[in-house]
């Protein structure tokens, strides 16, 4: 969200967490020359109960090397 023109009232009233800001880095920036002019902020909203919990138990998807190969298209 671009916290220079939103205030984000409706995001933080729905009990949005603010994770915090980017670096203002756009797509077009490949040679990393950020100059922070399109900063914005990162809300998330959980969608169930005990999210940071959950994320601490939650075991990592496994991939197999020929599973990767046979869909790499």
């Amino acid at each position: 969200m671009d916290g220079q023109r939103f205030a984000g009232i409706c995001d933080r009233a729905a009990n949005s967490i603010l994770l915090g800001q980017t670096q203002g880095r756009g797509r077009m920036d490949r040679y990393h020359q950020a100059d922070g002019s399109a900063c914005k902020l990162l809300l998330v909203y959980p969608l169930c109960r005990h999210v940071q919990q959950r994320l601490r138990e939650a075991q990592p998807p496994r991939f197999s090397e020929a599973a990767a190969e046979a869909d790499w298209a």
